[in-house]
């Protein structure tokens, strides 16, 4: 792995765990293994650092989900955050930790961390036109907000079950509004 990748992962890691502001830079190195002269020479401040996390770490979810026209969308969406839990841990939302960690001090970065919020809730209602024939802003509403809560039920019931749930929950909404499941 290169050294870009290396401090990306770790302060990923650090950020997720700790918080931004509480994860200091040398911890930062120590735990990739490199010199804060590398990491500057990669990321001029830490905001920079922080941006390309939250930007890799959206293109690395969206990634993995089906395209709205597939029918099995929204259930592949429950299962891809599930299995990323289950990988990267239940301790809430990274990009709602950076949202609230920058909001009052850093506009820029702020923005970045609602954008993934605004893009889920995009690519969801582009989901459910495909799998209802039409535009159904409720019904993506009520998804959306079943996938955002199903990042807090995981916290009390486990990752796969509080995605089982919001997968579920969500079928139904579908086939009750008339689309397909």
């Amino acid at each position: 792995m290169n050294k870009k990748q290396d401090i990306m992962q770790a302060a990923e890691r650090l950020f997720y765990l700790n918080g931004f502001h509480t994860t200091s830079t040398d911890k930062i190195c120590s735990e990739a293994g490199v010199s804060t002269r590398t990491l500057y020479r990669y990321f001029p401040t830490r905001e920079a650092l922080t941006a390309a996390i939250m930007d890799e770490r959206r293109e690395r979810f969206f990634s993995q989900l089906h395209p709205p026209r597939h029918p099995d969308s929204i259930s592949h969406l429950f299962d891809v955050m599930g299995n990323w839990m289950s990988a990267y841990g239940i301790r809430g939302c990274f990009f709602l930790k950076a949202w609230g960690e920058y909001a009052g001090e850093d506009p820029a970065l702020a923005e970045l961390a609602m954008s993934y919020r605004h893009e889920m809730r995009a690519y969801i209602a582009k989901c459910i036109s495909h799998v209802c024939g039409r535009e159904n802003v409720p019904l993506a509403d009520a998804i959306w907000t079943l996938f955002e809560g199903t990042l807090t039920t995981a916290i009390i019931v486990g990752a796969l079950a509080a995605c089982e749930v919001g997968k579920a929950a969500s079928l139904l909404l579908i086939s009750r509004s008339g689309g397909q499941k």
